[in-house]
C-alpha cells in the first residue's frame, strides 16, 4: 500500500508542480499536511521557481482532512494529535505566497480539500468536478477557512446556499 506523500517537480519553465498522493481520495493526512508545508517552503525558497501548481494523483484532488485523526483523539483523549497547521499552511504559506499558486482540481475537492484549493490564488477545475463542504452535514464548521473563503470567491448568497445545504458547486 502506498504511503501518503507529497512530491515537488520543477519544469524548465520555472513552474513547480506540487502533487499530493494518499489513495484513494488523497485525504489530508498528517503526513500529507507536513509534506505540503515542506514542499511549499522549498518552492518558495528556490530562485528557479516562478509559479506553483498544486495538484494530486489518481483523479481526485482531495477528499478533505483525514477523519481517522479524530478517531485517534477520541480513543486516546490526546487532543494534541490534532494538527495546528491549517492557518500556517493556508494563510501564511499559500495565500501570502509571493509566487502565484494555482490549484489544478480534478474529480473531487471536499472539505479541507476544497478549502486548500480556495486558499490558492487561482483554481482550475476539470469538468464534472465535485466541490463541497460535507462536514457541514455533520454539524462541523469547516476548519481550514472555508466559511471565510467561500463568500470572497462566490459572493455571499451563493456561499450561504452552499454552506447551508452543502451543495456541490463549481467555483
Amino acid at each position: 500500500m502506498e504511503r501518503p506523500h507529497v512530491t515537488l517537480e520543477v519544469g524548465y519553465d520555472g513552474v513547480a508542480v506540487i502533487t499530493m498522493s494518499n489513495p484513494p481520495v488523497n485525504a489530508l493526512a498528517l503526513a500529507v499536511m507536513a509534506g505540503l508545508q515542506e514542499k511549499f517552503d522549498e518552492a518558495v525558497r528556490r530562485n528557479d521557481v516562478k509559479a506553483i501548481v498544486l495538484t494530486s494523483k489518481g483523479g481526485k484532488f482531495s477528499g478533505g482532512f483525514d477523519i481517522n485523526v479524530f478517531r485517534k483523539v477520541h480513543e486516546t483523549g490526546n487532543a494534541s494529535l490534532l494538527p495546528d497547521v491549517s492557518v500556517d499552511l493556508l494563510v501564511n504559506t499559500i495565500e501570502d505566497c509571493k509566487k502565484p499558486v494555482v490549484a489544478a482540481v480534478e474529480g473531487l475537492a471536499l472539505g479541507g480539500g476544497l478549502e486548500l484549493a480556495m486558499g490558492c490564488h487561482a483554481r482550475v477545475a476539470a469538468p464534472k468536478t465535485q466541490l463541497a463542504l460535507p462536514e457541514l452535514t455533520l454539524g462541523l464548521i469547516p476548519g481550514f477557512g472555508g466559511t471565510q473563503c467561500l463568500p470572497r470567491l462566490l459572493g455571499l448568497s451563493k456561499a450561504i446556499e452552499m454552506m447551508l445545504v452543502s451543495a456541490h458547486s463549481i467555483l
